[in-house]
């Protein structure tokens, strides 16, 4: 039989303890941090950046598809669109920067791209394209701030005209470089901008 003093003894032991288990493996509760992507990661084969759009360029009842690329205006203030329709392929995104390249015959636009300029790779990673220029885009700039600015605006929204790309991350012979002539920081992913289009 136990006495009361042993009873209060024995309930306050097994509260203590059950409060001491309650409060134990505080990093067991603890979220997983998220793991950022490797610096200058790099994936060999193109993916949805290019492959995933090719339905929304469709045009209805043909087998091609419009796609539309950036060119600069002939004073070289603005960017305006210039639509292409093309034959339909599974890589509508590399076709447009292709085209984007390839220089314009629009009347009162200039190309703002580096004669030699050639895409390397292009993919998609969680709504980012990576896209992998050669380095003839470094070698062969001649243009000042206003040229960069339009070059890398050229860039950016022709790949943010497709719905699954929100910002591009322009690289050079696979590697991230802080600016392509010296005036604009292209470190780091870039957004649309509406601003440099002409209205």
């Amino acid at each position: 039989m136990m006495t009361g003093k042993v009873k209060v003894a024995a309930v306050v032991l097994l509260l203590l303890t059950a409060l001491l288990g309650g409060c134990a493996s505080p990093a067991a509760t603890t979220p997983a941090s998220p793991t950022a992507p490797a610096a200058g990661a790099s994936q060999p084969a193109e993916t949805a950046a290019n492959g995933a759009s090719a339905a929304e360029n469709a045009v209805p009842g043909t087998n091609t598809m419009r796609l539309t690329v950036y060119q600069a205006t002939a004073n070289g203030m603005y960017l305006v669109p210039d639509a292409h329709v093309v034959p339909k392929n599974d890589h509508p995104a590399r076709t447009a920067l292709e085209l984007l390249l390839a220089g314009t015959n629009k009347p009162n636009t200039v190309s703002v791209v580096p004669k030699g300029t050639k895409v390397r790779n292009l993919w998609l990673q969680d709504h980012i394209a990576y896209v992998d220029f050669n380095d003839k885009i470094v070698k062969n700039n001649t243009g000042g701030s206003a040229a960069e600015m339009l070059l890398v605006g050229a860039i950016v929204n022709t790949l943010t005209e497709f719905q699954e790309v929100h910002k591009v991350q322009i690289l050079v012979e696979g590697k991230n470089i802080d600016t392509i002539s010296g005036h604009m920081d292209i470190s780091e992913p870039l957004s649309r901008s509406e601003k440099i289009i002409k209205k």
